[in-house]
């Protein structure tokens, strides 16, 4: 009987020493995914600026594009100008070259009637007066020589007015359309301008654009990860409450083995059946959520944010035990250290966000035996290490603000078959 005991005993030493194996391996697991969490956190606040960004760049875009079509609408009204005078420069031209020929006109006369005289010899305007028949004929005469003086006059100045007007009609056409085609020059310079600055900035939009892609595939990358390491948990609870299952019936075995060898030894049954059903309550009892189980921060009891709150990036795993820096943290329950961190320096007062431990910043993670886990984060230092076994109400570290936190205080968290669930639960 003893050797069936010591067989008993040493499957169940095995079993413990095959739960605490797996134990380390879960915690690197579980620590595994709290940094994968806390990069999706990242990645997902990252990917908000990105798309914050992109939305900017977009409408930077669009405020050029309409720069572009001000520009372009302006460059029609400028070439409908230029055409518009162009006409009336063809308008001004035709104007030019009647009076050029009405000027040419007026000159062949003058040509023709100095030819005549020319042809009729010197003749004076006193011998044309003199050679009168008689003084009607006189005075006809002498209105003719005035007529035919004043004609010249008049001709000669009448052809300086209209050549002055013509070139001034013909200057100020000439800078009108002057300055409208250096006014569209300008206008198209202004438009190849903005048109460099659109392709330059929808090179930046393409760029963003791809940062948020990838950022996205990053994401993608995480879950898929994420869905992994979850399957793997879920894996190794189901094996470890297999092997306390096997503990559990291995103990009770030996508890019955006890029992039958008492009684063949011819025990009084009152003793028998005392000793025997304490043995068996004891090996048959598991421990409940509520057994046990002893708050965190004695005399710090301000929830200062809510399991399952609603945050902008993710969806709280735990709560946060408001509490002042330094306070002293306490195991919730007796269990295994499977994974702690001490490591980050930046426990300060907050806000100035780090990564440090998957986001959980200086931290312990504690397997119970009962197969819970409860994480507590954000520590100043810790008093415990991984592998270490501790009991319910032991000091296993000191309240901070490491990690992604913004001021002192407890994040605890509960996980049950690698899920998360509420803390207040056990309490």
């Amino acid at each position: 009987m003893k050797k069936i005991l010591s067989a008993v005993l040493m499957a169940a030493l095995l079993i413990c020493g095959v739960v605490h194996a797996a134990a380390t391996d879960i915690g690197d697991l579980e620590k595994r995914q709290a940094e994968l969490e806390s990069e999706q956190d990242q990645n997902k606040q990252k990917l908000e600026s990105q798309n914050a960004a992109v939305e900017e760049q977009q409408g930077e875009i669009d405020k050029i594009n309409k720069q572009i079509e001000t520009v372009s609408t302006q460059i029609r009204t400028c070439h409908q100008n230029i055409i518009k005078i162009e006409k009336d420069i063809a308008t001004k031209q035709t104007e030019i070259d009647k009076a050029n020929k009405k000027i040419e006109a007026n000159m062949d006369v003058l040509r023709s009637r100095l030819k005549a005289i020319y042809i009729a010899g010197d003749v004076s305007s006193l011998e044309v007066i003199l050679g009168a028949k008689d003084f009607s004929d006189f005075l006809d005469k002498l209105q003719l020589v005035q007529y035919v003086s004043n004609y010249d006059e008049e001709l000669i100045d009448k052809i300086k007015v209209q050549l002055n007007a013509i070139s001034k009609e013909k200057k100020s056409l000439e800078a009108d359309r002057t300055s409208l085609e250096q006014e569209k020059s300008t206008l198209q310079t202004k438009q190849d301008e903005l048109n460099t600055i659109l392709e330059e900035n929808k090179e930046i939009l393409t760029s963003l654009k791809n940062d948020v892609d990838a950022t996205k595939m990053s994401i993608s990358i995480s879950d898929e990860e994420l869905s992994g390491l979850s399957a793997e948990i879920q894996e190794y609870y189901r094996k470890q409450r297999e092997a306390l299952e096997a503990q559990q019936a291995a103990a009770a075995a030996a508890a019955a083995a006890q029992q039958g060898d008492s009684d063949s030894d011819g025990d009084s049954s009152g003793e028998s059946s005392g000793g025997g059903a304490s043995v068996d309550t004891g090996a048959a009892t598991q421990i409940d959520a509520g057994d046990g189980w002893v708050w965190p921060t004695p005399g710090a009891y301000t929830i200062t944010s809510e399991f399952n709150e609603s945050r902008s990036y993710e969806t709280h795993g735990g709560i946060d035990i408001g509490a002042s820096m330094g306070t002293a943290i306490y195991a919730a329950n007796s269990g295994t250290v499977v994974a702690s961190n001490n490591s980050c320096t930046h426990v300060s007062s907050g806000g100035n966000w780090c990564s440090c431990g998957g986001g959980y910043g200086n931290y312990v993670w504690i397997l119970h035996d009962n197969g819970y886990e409860t994480i507590y984060g954000h520590m100043t230092t810790t008093a415990v290490s991984t592998g270490d076994r501790v009991s319910a109400g032991q000091l296993i570290g000191y309240v901070g603000s490491s990690g992604w936190s913004t001021g002192p205080h407890l994040h605890f968290e509960l996980r049950i078959g690698g899920v998360k669930c509420n803390p207040l639960s056990l309490f």
